[in-house]
């Protein structure tokens, strides 16, 4: 990025990186809602927590691509919608991210099922009720708006002008994202010694998300596979069929061959 005036200017490539990493949080957190909804059997409490960061992410990957291709200049209506909606759903995805930790660190290292389940009506309330306060609370004091791409690639937030402009990019994401990053160490740690395995940043959190819980869970990756898979299988096995029957002398059915082996096979034991 470069400045021009008042406005950063943002170059061709760096569009082209965030868009791209854009589309990929898209995909994956896509990928994640429809085997969600595909795979009845595996709606377990956690997936459906993830499912819930997923719509956060969907949003946030959205939003972000429309600033990033539209590269708003002024306090356009779009561009304050386009800021309200990546605040609300950037500033959800964090809580969300903490949640599943909280709910996982509860029901694997406390051993407490009912109390990890009781937790998820609480995390509505907060990942839900926390963001759309506090993104309404700035819509009615007009803090979101245009940005002069100094904090972003193009798209809005809080508006470069406002005196108390640092106080509410805290209170929109940075507090929250720096609290995560506090506590999802400590979380994940603390489930790694209890059970001895691992595991996760803004525009590319659905893609994070996806290779974990989606191509790195197994019977997730085998029923995907079974999925796209199923008409290269279907092909190779008419293939092979077909060159079984080449193999046959002309004229005669595999059927026929089989009879002949049973026959060859009884005189050979006589």
């Amino acid at each position: 990025m470069a400045l021009l005036g008042n406005q950063t200017v943002i170059h061709l490539s760096e569009q082209t990186i965030v868009l791209f990493s854009c589309a990929l949080s898209f995909l994956g957190s896509t990928l994640i809602i429809l085997t969600y909804i595909i795979f009845k059997d595996l709606r377990t409490t956690p997936r459906k927590l993830l499912v819930y960061l997923s719509v956060s992410d969907w949003l946030s990957a959205v939003s972000y691509a429309f600033g990033v291709w539209r590269v708003f200049h002024t306090d356009s209506l779009d561009c304050v919608v386009q800021g309200a909606i990546s605040t609300f759903a950037n500033t959800s995805s964090f809580f969300w991210t903490v949640a599943i930790a909280v709910y996982l660190y509860v029901f694997i290292v406390r051993s407490s099922q009912r109390v990890a389940d009781s937790l998820v009506l609480p995390f509505h309330f907060i990942s839900w009720g926390v963001p759309l306060s506090i993104t309404v609370a700035a819509l009615s004091l007009s803090k979101i708006g245009y940005d002069a791409s100094e904090v972003s690639v193009g798209w809005c937030w809080v508006k470069i002008r406002a005196p108390d402009r640092v106080l509410w990019m805290l209170l929109t994401g940075k507090i929250w994202e720096f609290l995560a990053y506090l506590t999802l160490p400590v979380l994940y740690i603390l489930i790694k010694r209890h059970i001895h395995i691992a595991g996760i940043g803004n525009t590319s959190q659905g893609t994070a998300n996806c290779i974990m819980f989606v191509f790195f869970t197994q019977p997730i990756r085998t029923r995907l596979c079974k999925v796209f898979c199923c008409c290269c299988k279907c092909g190779a096995e008419a293939q092979h069929s077909q060159d079984d029957r080449h193999r046959l002398p002309p004229g005669q059915e595999p059927s026929t061959q089989r009879e002949e082996d049973s026959t060859s096979r009884v005189l050979t034991d006589k």
